[in-house]
């Protein structure tokens, strides 16, 4: 009788911990709030992060940074005795008499693409008091600024494997949706933005790869992608190339090889001079 009394009041306790614990998340949401709950900015715009709080007694407000697949981390933090804390790109704005801070991010790049949460509390990282109420978090999404937007599609293969077939798909928009699965044989890298500073601008990228001879191109990229808009249409071009040496570079090379092998001989004639030298 006593182990099933006891094993009640374990249930108990734990179940008033969980209810607890929605309380205070609850009850740090109150007293926490950030607008919006998404935002979607281009790249290059000002993002600004709007965050309320209601307990007058706070005086440290931290801003963390959570990227997918990882846990939060801290990106600034300003107490109630200033009123802007700038660094590098970021910057808070505090208003202790509205009970308002915000977070704004000056030239946003897709890399600021995560989500952000405001936090508050009645202390300071270094102190015993530390105790932060957290708000919900806005999720940000930066698109990248893609100029003009002209899909091509590059075939490559290599003329001493003819098995190998790799696509390049680039310059397709940022709302361009691509397939998710592909067929068996064929694998697909994931969508990434290439910074081409050399021409001061950025494309999309794409790529997708098989050992087979049979995977076209142009189809699996041109007829799959779809725009939201008729008004943007898909003018994809094929533009087959076989991997090619560079003869400047193999030029290049033939000359530091032959410089090395000059040097070497030079070393060994004046080796040789001296051993002479020594000997007579």
């Amino acid at each position: 009788m006593d182990k099933v009394l006891k094993a009640l009041f374990l249930v108990l306790g734990l179940h008033l911990d969980g209810v607890s614990g929605q309380q205070k998340e609850r009850s740090d949401q109150q007293q926490v709030r950030q607008s919006p709950q998404s935002l979607t900015v281009w790249e290059g715009r000002t993002t600004v992060l709007n965050c309320t709080y209601e307990n007058s007694l706070f005086n440290y407000f931290p801003w963390y940074r959570q990227f997918p697949g990882e846990g939060p981390a801290l990106l600034t933090a300003i107490s109630s005795v200033s009123n802007k804390k700038e660094e590098g790109r970021f910057t808070v704005f505090f208003s202790k008499s509205d009970k308002q801070l915000s977070l704004h991010i000056t030239d946003s790049q897709p890399g600021d693409s995560a989500t952000y949460f405001c936090a508050a509390s009645c202390g300071n990282s270094g102190s015993s008091s530390y105790n932060l109420a957290f708000g919900k978090g806005t999720l940000l999404t930066v698109n990248p600024n893609i100029q003009d937007p002209k899909p091509a599609v590059y075939q490559l293969r290599d003329p001493k494997s003819k098995n190998n077939t790799i696509c390049l798909f680039t310059d397709f928009g940022s709302q361009a949706k691509m397939p998710q699965s592909m067929t068996d044989g064929v694998f697909k890298s994931n969508e990434t933005v290439l910074d081409m500073k050399s021409m001061d601008s950025k494309s999309n990228g794409l790529i997708v790869w098989s050992k087979h001879n049979s995977l076209n191109c142009n189809a699996d990229f041109a007829v799959n992608a779809s725009y939201p808009s008729a008004e943007v249409p898909c003018d994809a071009k094929l533009i087959e190339k076989s991997f090619e040496t560079d003869m400047n570079l193999n030029f290049q090379n033939l000359t530091v090889m032959g410089l090395r092998i000059l040097l070497l001989k030079v070393a060994g004639f004046n080796l040789l001079m001296t051993l002479r030298l020594w000997s007579s």
